[in-house]
């Protein structure tokens, strides 16, 4: 939870100077081209200026991204089409303290605060839905070694809770090794807890997912020159997805691979990256 205000580029796991990166898929039983998904137009300092999405080689909607004095003052979605409709998001920044209005043709329906303290670690949160009358509240608390040991989620309807959820977190070697989920959903006690297993670089190599003690689901990563190549899912017990990538040479992925294996036959699809950087 810290540094929340990494470029967009950080947060796509993005290196160097991209400048954009389009996003091609193809499933390849079918014999079709690829189909552009997607494209992301970035500024020299590596934040986002324009998201297009497309649907069955249409363009679906458009989003651009405007900053004042380097921070994100706002983002407008357009959705086309005859049904389409304008969102707009706007930011408002205080000490230590980031409030968001999201309007939809000019009506509130959503909004958010965000408060940090003097480490930038995040320490509370306020989600708002104006359409439904609902929010959610999140408070993060923090050890001496300032890692985030604590969330407590607290989701409200217009009847009051209706939805609690409690995540506490266990360290070693500086790096998560456990985080323990109580939650309460319509008075039902749901839990489970999740391991993470790391090699000598402290790569996320395995994460398992247990629920009254028992194994339910299983993540398995490898690496290549700390790469990330392979990474396959399990559901109590049965491989249910594959995933293999490829890198260019500045180490960003130009490929990805997905294997969803099915009780009939497994579905491959491919998903290619088209990236131009900045000279």
């Amino acid at each position: 939870m810290k540094n929340y205000n990494k470029t967009d580029l950080e947060k796509l796991n993005l290196t160097g100077k991209v400048k954009s990166i389009k996003e091609y898929t193809q499933v390849k039983s079918n014999n079709k081209s690829p189909i552009l998904n997607t494209e992301k137009e970035f500024n020299s300092s590596g934040f986002l200026l324009k998201e297009t999405v497309y649907s069955y080689e249409k363009i679906y909607s458009i989003t651009t991204f405007n900053y004042l004095n380097s921070k994100l003052d706002s983002e407008t979605e357009k959705i086309l089409g005859p049904s389409g409709y304008t969102t707009v998001k706007k930011y408002f920044y205080k000490e230590s303290e980031l409030e968001t209005k999201t309007f939809e043709d000019d009506e509130l329906v959503e909004s958010s605060i965000t408060k940090t303290d003097k480490n930038n670690n995040i320490i509370y949160t306020k989600n708002n839905n104006h359409l439904f009358g609902t929010y959610c509240e999140k408070n993060y608390e923090y050890n001496q070694k300032k890692q985030l040991t604590t969330l407590i989620e607290n989701c409200y309807n217009q009847d009051g809770k209706n939805y609690s959820n409690t995540v506490t977190y266990t360290y070693l070697n500086g790096v998560v090794s456990k985080m323990k989920h109580t939650n309460t959903v319509a008075n039902d006690n749901v839990g489970f807890v999740e391991h993470y297993t790391y090699d000598g670089s402290k790569n996320c190599t395995k994460t398992e997912v247990y629920v009254n003690n028992v194994l339910e689901s299983k993540q398995t990563m490898a690496y290549q020159n700390g790469l990330l190549y392979e990474h396959r899912f399990f559901e109590k017990g049965k491989e249910t997805k594959f995933i293999s990538y490829a890198y260019d040479s500045l180490k960003n992925s130009s490929s990805k691979t997905v294997n969803e294996v099915g009780s009939v036959a497994t579905i491959t699809t491919e998903h290619t990256y088209q990236i131009a950087y900045f000279n």
